[in-house]
């Protein structure tokens, strides 16, 4: 399905302009630091536009990387990892310079997990807290190391892992670390469907589902069809989309859409209407604005079997 937007050539052009010296991108406008999480998506949106200006993003993303093989969420921070390594790993994949870096933030995050996986943790949600409810046996991935799992980063570890499924003594855990990452998402769901930003129910109560939680986790568990998790959260998404003024939240739910075979060039049309796309201050949100405008090479892009 062909959803290419012409309308968004100005947010396309701004985004070309907003490109650091150094190759990547701010998370704001106003902001002079490097983001990782803009200079990923900025990098997906943009594809091969410019060969030069690829070459000086890919090496900057490469100067970037900390000695233990992870990346850190912002230039000159987290030395000691964060989970835009995932989002890192799935922008260098086709890049033949970067293999021997990707071999070390593969192997960094196959070893990162939620704090709840370790045993005293299982032990203290299985027994002495019970505020939250969900398996601590089913851990996925956090924001920052030694931090429980969260929605989000599980979704895009699983998103930079899955294709590289393998026995090879070096990634032979990657199966493994996919599989529990896939069942904390279905775990972690909200009881109607859909996820919200961790847990399903807290306290009791059952949680609202985010638009933006739910549409990565969608794209996270595209091989997942026939789970009926899956189907409801998909349900859900798509009778909420219509309702959505968010370019950020938007944009996220029509390349979910998308990836399922849904209709989505209606929500394409009332994206490209939002007031003042181009001029918007966040540099993620424009650069998701741009992808959900060519979904079809923007799920390609981010890993998402079709």
């Amino acid at each position: 399905m062909k959803t290419d937007s012409p309308e968004l050539s100005i947010p396309l052009t701004e985004l070309r302009r907003r490109r650091l010296p150094c190759g990547g991108w701010t998370a704001l406008s106003s902001s002079r630091q490097a983001s990782l999480e803009a200079t990923c998506l900025a990098t997906l949106a943009l594809g091969l536009d410019g060969i030069d200006a690829q070459a000086r993003t890919h090496e900057f993303l490469l100067r970037e990387q900390n000695p233990n093989g992870s990346w850190p969420a912002f230039h000159g921070d987290d030395r000691d990892g964060a989970w835009l390594t995932s989002f890192v790993l799935i922008v260098l994949r086709d890049v033949p310079a970067a293999i021997p870096a990707r071999l070390a933030g593969i192997r960094w995050l196959t070893a990162c997990q939620g704090k709840e996986s370790s045993w005293f943790w299982k032990w203290k949600f299985r027994i002495a807290d019970r505020h939250v409810r969900f398996d601590p046996e089913k851990s996925g991935w956090p924001w920052v190391p030694d931090t429980c799992s969260w929605v989000v980063p599980t979704a895009f570890a699983i998103l930079a892992l899955s294709p590289l499924r393998c026995s090879c003594a070096s990634l032979k855990e990657i199966g493994t670390r996919v599989d529990r990452g896939i069942a904390m998402l279905v775990d972690r769901a909200c009881p109607g469907g859909g996820w919200n930003a961790g847990n399903g129910i807290v306290y009791g109560a059952a949680l609202a589902p985010h638009p933006d939680d739910t549409a990565i986790a969608l794209l996270a568990l595209c091989r997942q069809t026939n789970d009926p998790i899956v189907e409801t959260s998909l349900e859900w998404l798509e009778k909420t989309a219509s309702t959505l003024t968010a370019p950020w939240s938007l944009s996220w739910a029509i390349l979910a859409l998308a990836a399922y075979g849904r209709e989505v060039r209606a929500l394409i049309s009332s994206l490209v209407a939002l007031p003042e796309l181009a001029g918007n201050n966040d540099t993620t949100t424009l650069a998701v604005t741009c992808l959900a405008g060519n979904c079809d090479r923007a799920l390609s892009a981010l890993g998402v079997p079709r």
